[in-house]
């Protein structure tokens, strides 16, 4: 059965397309850092099946030698698989498809990443938060579109990884920071916080093209 999930590749050469020619994508979105870290470039690719590319590191080993041939530091991908998402604000359960968002975000548009490692034993623990609360929360975040969740399945070359990520993507005009973000860290937030292995990595990205 395949596995659904995406391809995250981390690059500072935006003018390098990845060897992905034969693999069953169903959206591509590149992005632009938008928090001043580095790396600087993020393309997600939404795909069919992840199995394929967690199989051999043949493609990630041929974006790596075009980086080479610039001079440019090699690329990391990281492989997820799929846990559910969210395409309407609300309370209500988080649904485990579709997989790709129904509605493609707008040029300029934002997507926060939050990779988060809960030590093994608060695993579940997390999973209810996210389901249950936190997920919910951040749709009332005025400009809120969509949200995915996803596991770590793999990683090719050097980057930090974490156990588990939540995407959320947000219009350009948005209330990260405001009011309704505040109401998203409750006691039940600042438990997992406490639980977790390492601390949370977060991304602020930028849809540039798709």
């Amino acid at each position: 059965m395949p596995t659904p999930g995406v391809l995250m590749r981390l690059s500072d050469a935006s003018t390098i397309q990845a060897p992905l020619a034969d693999v069953d994508i169903e959206a591509t979105y590149t992005l632009k850092a938008d928090d001043d870290k580095h790396p600087a470039g993020n393309t997600i690719c939404f795909l069919r099946d992840i199995t394929p590319l967690l199989s051999s590191p043949d493609l990630h080993n041929a974006d790596v030698e075009a980086h080479r041939a610039i001079a440019a530091s090699p690329p990391s991908w990281i492989l997820c698989s799929f846990i559910n998402g969210r395409d309407t604000a609300g309370d209500s359960e988080a649904q485990k498809t579709p997989h790709v968002l129904p509605t493609l975000p707008p040029l300029g548009s934002i997507l926060v990443i939050n990779g988060s490692t809960p030590r093994p034993e608060k695993e579940e623990d997390y999973h209810a938060w996210y389901d249950q609360e936190h997920g919910a929360k951040l749709t009332h975040v005025p400009g809120w579109r969509a949200a995915r969740r996803y596991a770590l399945a793999g990683v090719y070359g050097e980057a930090e990884t974490a156990s588990f990520y939540g995407l959320n993507f947000y219009d350009a005009e948005n209330g990260l920071g405001g009011p309704e973000w505040q109401a998203g860290v409750t006691e039940w937030t600042l438990r997992i916080r406490s639980n977790a292995a390492k601390p949370n990595i977060r991304r602020v990205w930028k849809v540039v093209r798709m």
